[in-house]
Parts: structure tokens; C-alpha cells; sequence
């Protein structure tokens, strides 16, 4: 057990090779987390048409992206939880109180199983409004219901597999987090094409294959990670015979959690909202489907490169936590700066690649021009968006690892403020003048596209503003 504590000490060593070290892994892990949803999109595109399926895999596309879109927001919840767990855990792992460690790590168990049932349960009951709310209909509709009904029935590994790397981290292990995290990938991808084509002897299971497939895996690799942290070996570890409810506990989880929770809600209406704009003010039905077709791939394509750079945020939450347990406040603020640049590295690398290679990811998620011309235009929209918005990738790195920073030192409310004025209070006015001012002679979408790299710089000035000053260092959490 000392030597497990020693190793998870991430105030040991130099900070720079400490925090790459811890950090890259986690990178790997959340670019592979990441891609969950879209090994369903792109296995269940490839459905052929069938008796239960008429349209096959465009009528599978549009059920899963649907039915994801709901399945969204209890992961914002959960990600609200999981980041007031790390805080809390990794303060008092580098105070060098394990047994409250400890507990609050059993804690954070308990409460994300209570919202699991309160989220999945209502979801599952009432899957079909749900899903002809968000715009479910014809005979993508009952594949939607299926896909929905499975994710909700099976949240609780969601929540497991995402909590159990969260105390990994938060004790200074970013090894078993990245196991977890590509194990459950790959056997995903495995369980998807079999169960949804029926091969190697599964049962053809089409959209609803998709959805076991990810619980499936999910749930083994929890199960697994549950393993791991109840061993007594483990640096934060789960005994399950000290089970019982510490209101105060639960609490601080509760309070610290919700506005990191409501962080990503302000995001998500960001995002709504920009494409509601685009949408509404297209000149011609095509052109708003096109232009919506576009922004999917986009938007699914930004979230995979900041899912990835976020793994250097997740190191930074870790390390600045532990540090200010021990007080070392200086290596805190270091540490926050220095996974900055990291992520802002890689995400300006992602950004290059993505610039070379719009026309062929464009094709690769979407549909290819060259195969059908009248793909030509959406085709033509998304690339023009992503060969803009990668200049906002490594200003949005520096915004979202600072945040991540932010939620590790316990100052979850920060982040919320700076998002709701930088997302709501300047971007979505300033989009809804673009739109408004030049969408008629349809030359206002480029020049929309560089305000929303624009407003990412501002959060990220905000971030740094933030950060710079220190007064996060002296937020106390229990």
C-alpha cells in the first residue's frame, strides 16, 4: 500500500516530466473514450436496408444520433460528479488523509448509482416522447426507442466505468485509467459489428446491437476497474463493509458538482443555438439540411480532438489537486500553465491535420461527393467550417485545461461564470448578428465561423485572467 501511495504521490519528481508522464496516457484514453458514439454511427451506417429497417442505414444514422443527443445529457450530470470527486479525493490524497479519501471515494459511488436510477429510469419509461422531441420520426423512430431504452436501462455503467477511472486519477494512476478506457473501446467495436450485422454467430440486432454492445462493454470494463480499486493495494481504495451514507460527504460532492454539471449545459445551449441560427436563416430547405448535415460532422469532429486534449485537463485536475493538499501552491499554478501548453500543442497539431484532410474526414463521416454529387454541397459547407474553426482548437485547449485546472482546485463555480459569458453572453448575441446582418447573401457563414474562434479566445483570456490571479489557491473543500 505505501509503495502504490508513493507511486501515486504526483507531488514526487520534477513537474514537467511528472505531469507529462501522468498526462499522456490519459490522452490516449480519452481520445478512445471519445469515440464510443461514433463507432456506433459509423457500424450502424452500414446497415442494408431490411424488413424491420426499410431505409437501412440512413434511417439507423439518424436513430442513433437522435437517441445520443438524449443520452447526452445525464453524462452532463455524471461529468459534474466525477470532477467534484476528483477535486475532493485528490486534496485529501495529497493531505494524506486516505481513509477520507477513502470514503469519499465510496461516496461518489453511491451517489452517481442514486442519479443512474433517478436519470435512467424516467428516460427508459419514456423513451418514444423523448425521442419525437428531438425529432425522431418514420421509421427511425423504433430503432431510436430501442437504442434509448438499452442506454438508459444500462446508464449505471456509464457512470461506473467513468467514476472508477476518476479515482484512479485522483490517486495519481493514469495507467489503469487508459486500460480501461481502450479496452472498453475496442471490445465495443467488437460487440457493435457483431451484434448489429449479426456476425460470428450473434443474433442480427441492427440499432439495438449498437446500444448492447457499448453497455456490454462498458459494464465488463467497470466491472473490472471496480476490481482494481477495492484491492488493498490500491492507493484510493473502496471498502465496501464501511458502507453507509455521510450526508456531509454527499453534500459537498452535490455542491461542488452542480455547477460543473451546469458548465457543459451552457456549452450545449452554445452549441444548439449556433446551429439553430445557421439552420433558420438558410436560404432554401436544401440548404438548411445541407448545412445541418455539415455541422453534425463538424461538431462531432471538434468534440473528438477536445475529448482528446482534454486528457491533459484531466492531469492538471489531478495534479493541482494533490498539490494544494500538500500546499504547494506554486507547483499548482505550474502545473495548470504547463498542461496548458501541452494541450495547446497537440490541439494546434490536431488542427493542422484536420485543415490537410477536411475534404477526405468530410467524405469519411459524411457522404463522398465524388460518389454521389449531390452530397457535393454539404460536402463543400463542412469543409469550409472545419478549415476555419481548428484556428479556435488551440485557444478553446487553454480555456478548457484551465477549467479542468479550476474544477480540481474545487473552484467549480469559476468556470461556470466564465463560460456564460464568453458562450451566452458575447457569442450566441454576436452569432445571431451575423446571421442576421449577412445570411441573406449567404456570405455571413465564414464570417460566423471566425467569430466563434474569436469568442474562444476571449473564454480562454478569461481563463488565464483567472488562473494568473490565484484566488482558486485559497478555495477549501473537505
Amino acid at each position: 500500500m505505501d509503495a502504490a501511495r508513493q507511486a501515486g504521490d504526483l507531488n514526487r519528481g520534477r513537474l514537467v516530466p511528472r505531469l507529462t508522464t501522468f498526462g499522456i496516457p490519459l490522452v490516449l484514453g480519452m481520445f478512445f473514450h471519445s469515440l464510443f458514439n461514433l463507432v456506433d454511427l459509423i457500424i450502424v451506417g452500414k446497415l442494408a436496408p431490411s424488413e424491420t429497417l426499410p431505409s437501412g442505414g440512413v434511417a439507423a444514422l439518424a436513430a442513433v444520433n437522435q437517441a445520443s443527443l438524449i443520452g447526452f445529457v445525464p453524462q452532463l450530470i455524471s461529468t459534474g460528479i466525477t470532477n467534484a470527486s476528483i477535486a475532493i479525493i485528490s486534496r485529501n490524497f495529497g493531505m494524506r488523509n486516505y481513509r477520507r479519501a477513502n470514503a469519499n471515494a465510496l461516496q461518489s459511488f453511491l451517489l452517481l448509482a442514486f442519479v443512474a436510477v433517478m436519470l435512467g429510469v424516467p428516460s427508459y419509461m419514456y423513451a418514444t416522447e423523448l425521442n419525437t422531441l428531438v425529432g425522431s420520426q418514420g421509421d427511425a423512430l423504433p430503432p431510436a426507442n430501442d437504442y434509448l431504452e438499452i442506454s438508459s436501462a444500462g446508464l449505471i455503467t456509464l457512470f461506473l466505468l467513468m467514476q472508477v477511472t476518476a479515482v484512479l486519477r485522483a490517486g495519481g494512476n493514469a495507467f489503469w485509467p487508459m486500460v480501461l478506457l481502450i479496452g472498453a473501446n475496442l471490445l465495443n467495436v467488437f460487440l457493435d459489428v457483431a451484434l448489429v450485422h449479426g456476425l460470428w454467430g450473434f443474433p442480427r440486432m441492427e440499432v439495438a446491437g449498437a446500444a448492447w454492445g457499448t453497455v456490454i462493454s462498458r459494464g465488463l470494463f467497470a466491472i473490472f476497474g471496480l476490481w482494481l480499486i477495492t484491492r488493498p493495494s490500491s492507493p484510493v481504495r473502496l471498502i465496501w463493509w464501511r458502507l453507509r451514507l455521510r450526508g456531509r460527504m454527499l453534500w459537498n460532492l452535490t455542491r461542488l458538482g452542480i455547477p460543473s454539471s451546469l458548465q457543459f449545459v451552457v456549452r450545449v445551449i452554445a452549441y444548439g443555438a449556433i446551429l439553430n441560427l445557421v439552420t433558420s436563416w438558410s436560404l432554401t430547405e436544401s440548404d438548411a439540411v445541407d448545412i445541418h448535415a455539415a455541422l453534425a460532422i463538424g461538431f462531432r469532429l471538434d468534440l473528438l480532438a477536445t475529448f482528446t486534449g482534454a486528457g491533459w485537463g484531466a492531469a492538471a485536475a489531478a495534479i493541482v489537486g494533490q498539490a494544494l493538499g500538500a500546499g504547494h501552491r506554486g507547483r499548482a499554478k505550474r502545473a495548470g500553465w504547463v498542461a496548458s501548453v501541452l494541450d495547446l500543442a497537440l490541439m494546434a497539431f490536431i488542427g493542422v491535420l484536420y485543415y490537410i484532410y477536411a475534404p477526405w474526414l468530410m467524405a469519411f463521416f459524411g457522404e463522398d461527393p465524388a460518389v454521389d454529387p449531390k452530397f457535393a454541397q454539404m460536402h463543400a459547407m463542412g469543409v469550409n467550417y472545419l478549415r476555419i474553426i481548428v484556428f479556435a482548437y488551440p485557444l478553446g485547449a487553454v480555456g478548457i485545461t484551465l477549467a479542468q485546472a479550476l474544477n480540481g482546485a474545487g473552484s467549480t463555480k469559476a468556470p461556470l461564470v466564465l463560460d456564460a459569458i464568453g458562450f451566452l453572453a458575447v457569442q450566441i448575441p454576436l452569432a445571431a448578428f451575423i446571421c442576421l446582418t449577412w445570411a441573406e447573401n449567404g456570405y455571413g457563414r465564414p464570417t460566423l465561423w471566425w467569430s466563434l474562434v474569436a469568442t474562444t479566445g476571449l473564454a480562454a483570456s478569461l481563463y488565464a485572467v483567472m488562473w494568473d490571479r490565484g484566488h482558486w489557491v485559497h478555495k477549501r473543500i473537505q
